[in-house]
């Protein structure tokens, strides 16, 4: 009697404590100097940081610093895979490091990716790394995150209605169509969900849904199908996605109020349905032929959507289009014709050309990646200018295609059609899903490549290496569609699939750490002392608080008098603001940055006077 009543306490904390088991991840956290000074001689420059929470693979990256104005239309490499204009480049990418906890670092001997010397001057330096050793840790069991190669079907809401960063981030998205189970009410389709990232991946009761009832039934998917759903930032009880229905050759963008555990009501006035010429032979397109929209700022402060065009690699015309839409008013901002992504020689066996963009990822500041299921090339665009002018044409600020054997199509040797950038499947490295870190560096994920998982690419589509998660294979395309998290939660890292070449597999998504940190390399010796600041040396201090949330100040000391600037810059190296361009005297100064109208994120402050001149790091939290 004794045992079973042991036996029956046993079992009700072991029920208790499943039921509040939540999802708590180790997060990897890099930190590094803001400054390190170095003489640009013969002698190799120790770049130290400090590993905490989990070990990993480990890069260094050094990029040009505020030269962002001078680098204008440079293409280079194997058949010109890169290019870049109007922002810094990518001057050196190490090889792969193993490091554990604590202080470490990577040694780094002045060169260039060729070997060359570097000019001495100010670099922008950059640690990236992640756990190639754990296995994945188990997110939740009731949501994926697409269907194999199909368009991405949720994202990560990272900002709360105020703007400020979510303690607990959620994902939000719906249900696809053919992976829709109308016998069971949370797979139904039409089903739009939210889940709260920490809770129980194993609790049903933690997946909050509604049934939007303009679709019927999964039967109905075969005349309207709909795209990746966007919250509102401002009002997340309201959402958005695109639905087409396919015999009409329509498309639209549906607004949606979220019933949690209801019926889903939609904003009838909201847009129309679409047959613009513009979509003729769309029906054709396949499956996942939706557009995705997708904020143009994460914290929802602006009130804009971008929506990218998938599969339109079919068409036998040139159909490569970005639209911007006003969320607020329903109404297009601009819609244009990415001509760089039109192939009409492409020696592909399929005879397409149109490169067709898929997904689109922002953090803010107008910088938009755009990624490619079908084409070689991944790209990034500042859409500034297509705000005022739709036919501005110079929007491209970097280039990844054909030439570097990363994310390249047909490169092996004994393909059918060597180097083509559009096509069919055999002998072709894909890549849908892509995503940005604070830091800017561009994760493409991938598939149909051994165990490969994702390639990082730098702030100027310099390639870094391709990656693997632990214990996972994608050689069943199921890497696809993955993303990540990196908003200064305690859930930042990486989010994915399982392998979705079993089709008998539990919906389910996966987590894996990763992070990037990094600072200025500075031309000089070490630098002075305290004593020796306070005789009249220049001098600059690390702005506080940082982080920040809207201000900041920046302290600073001139040794003589004279003309003084304060610039602002993005990690693109773009200069987004000035804070100071008079003459002033000798002694401390202090100036306040208000950043209410930026987007979080990482910036650098330069302050230059006479010949002293002088870069810090500041973090923009939102």
């Amino acid at each position: 009697m004794k045992k079973l009543l042991l036996f029956a306490i046993m079992f009700l904390f072991a029920s208790l404590a499943m039921a509040q088991a939540t999802f708590s991840p180790s997060v990897m956290e890099i930190t590094c100097p803001a400054e390190i000074n170095y003489d640009f001689g013969d002698v190799s420059l120790d770049i130290p940081f400090n590993v905490s929470g989990v070990p990993g693979a480990f890069w260094l990256v050094i990029n040009t610093h505020g030269k962002a104005d001078e680098i204008t239309g440079i293409r280079n490499g194997f058949l010109g895979w890169h290019y870049v204009t109007h922002i810094d480049t990518t001057v050196y990418v190490s090889g792969r490091y193993q490091r554990e906890l604590g202080d470490v670092k990577i040694v780094w001997d002045g060169t260039n990716s060729d070997g060359e010397k570097v000019a001495e001057d100010t670099y922008s330096y950059y640690i990236w790394g992640y756990d190639d050793k754990s296995s994945p840790q188990l997110v939740t069991n009731y949501v994926e995150m697409a269907n194999k190669v199909d368009a991405p079907h949720n994202v990560m809401v990272t900002h709360d209605e105020q703007g400020m960063v979510r303690v607990n981030p959620m994902i939000f998205g719906n249900r696809f169509f053919n992976k829709a189970d109308d016998t069971i009410a949370w797979k139904r389709f039409g089903t739009a969900y939210k889940w709260v990232i920490g809770s129980n991946p194993e609790d049903l009761n933690n997946l909050e849904t509604t049934w939007m009832p303009f679709y019927v039934d999964a039967a109905f998917a075969t005349m309207y199908q709909y795209g990746q759903p966007v919250l509102d930032l401002q009002d997340n009880n309201i959402y958005y996605h695109v639905s087409r229905f396919d015999p009409g050759n329509a498309r639209t963008l549906m607004k949606w109020e979220f019933i949690p555990g209801g019926d889903a009501e939609q904003d009838m006035e909201y847009m129309g349905w679409d047959t613009d010429s513009e979509w003729e032979g769309y029906a054709t397109a396949g499956q996942h032929s939706e557009r995705n929209p997708f904020f143009t700022n994460p914290d929802g402060s602006e009130p804009y959507m971008y929506l990218t065009h998938p599969t339109t690699h079919i068409y036998d015309f040139e159909h490569n289009p970005l639209t911007c839409i006003n969320k607020d008013e329903g109404e297009i901002v601009f819609r244009i014709q990415m001509h760089e992504m039109y192939y009409p020689d492409d020696n592909n066996e399929r005879g397409e050309i149109n490169n067709c963009p898929e997904t689109v990822q922002t953090r803010g500041g107008n910088l938009v990646l755009l990624g490619s299921w079908m084409g070689c090339l991944q790209e990034m665009v500042d859409t500034t200018n297509l705000f005022e002018n739709q036919y501005d044409e110079d929007y491209v600020r970097w280039q990844n295609a054909n030439g570097d054997y990363f994310m390249d199509k047909f490169c092996w040797e004994d393909t059918e059609t060597p180097w083509s950038c559009l096509g069919g499947f055999a002998h072709m490295q894909q890549s849908t899903g892509c995503a940005l870190d604070q830091n800017m560096f561009s994760a493409f994920f991938r598939a149909t490549h051994g165990t490969t998982a994702l390639t990082v690419v730098t702030q100027d589509g310099t390639a870094i290496a391709d990656m693997s998660f632990y214990g996972l294979d994608y050689s069943g395309r199921a890497a696809y569609n993955s993303t990540l998290l990196d908003c200064g939660s305690q859930y930042d890292g990486f989010y994915t699939p399982q392998n979705l070449a079993d089709p008998e597999a539990i919906p389910s998504i996966w987590y894996l750490t990763f992070d990037s940190a990094g600072g200025m390399i500075i031309p000089g010796e070490v630098q002075p002392g305290v004593e020796e600041k306070a005789q009249g040396a220049y001098s600059i201090e690390q702005n506080a608080p940082n982080p920040f949330n809207p201000t900041t100040t920046i302290g600073f000391t001139l040794a003589e008098a004279g003309d003084v600037n304060i610039d602002v810059y993005n990690v693109a190296g773009q200069k987004v603001d000035t804070l100071v361009n008079d003459f002033m005297e000798s002694g401390s100064h202090s100036v306040v940055w208000d950043a209410s109208g930026f987007s979080a994120g990482v910036y650098f402050y330069t302050i230059k006077s006479g010949d002293f001149s002088r870069t810090m790091k500041m973090t923009l939290l939102k």
